[in-house]
């Protein structure tokens, strides 16, 4: 009995999944009406920039530059790489699979039809990065204060294993 009941819940469980979940046709066309191999194209250039920034992090040298350049233009092969859209499309569509009902993506869509939507589609990009930007300069202002608390911690914990390895 248990056994039917549980093989009868999975069975229904199985079609309400594919009531629900939202068509990956829907989808495709939802992540094309909303541009997001742009936005990941942006992501790439964001990214650039702050890997060649690196160079002044490091104190590169003039006469290092060439090798400094070598070094990142392999970095951005990795990354372009590895965060490909090729790639990222499939991931991001089933995300929104499991996360978004059949309603709400047709809901979306018609959302990013209107106006207001091809306007928040246009926008966001600098929206994102004024934000970016506003969180790099809190996180400027906390890192030394995390390294003060790293550095605190660390000398406890040597404190704190010199003291029991004093008492065994």
């Amino acid at each position: 009995m248990k056994k039917l009941l549980a093989l009868t819940l999975l069975v229904c469980s199985f079609g309400m999944t594919s009531a629900h979940a939202a068509d990956e046709a829907k989808i495709k066309e939802l992540i094309k009406m909303m541009d997001m191999d742009s936005i990941v194209e942006q992501m790439y250039s964001q990214m650039e920039g702050m890997m060649k920034n690196m160079s002044t992090e490091l104190g590169v040298k003039p006469s290092e530059q060439a090798l400094f350049d070598t070094y990142y233009e392999k970095m951005m092969g990795v990354m372009r790489e590895e965060m490909s859209w090729k790639k990222m499309e499939p991931m991001i569509v089933d995300i929104y699979a499991k996360n978004f009902s059949d309603k709400e993506v047709s809901d979306m869509l018609a959302f990013y039809k209107t106006e207001t939507g091809q306007s928040l589609i246009k926008k966001m990009p600098a929206v994102m990065q004024e934000s970016m930007q506003m969180s790099q300069g809190f996180a400027q202002s906390a890192i030394p204060r995390i390294q003060a608390i790293a550095k605190e911690l660390h000398a406890d914990l040597a404190a704190s294993r010199e003291a029991a390895s004093k008492a065994e």
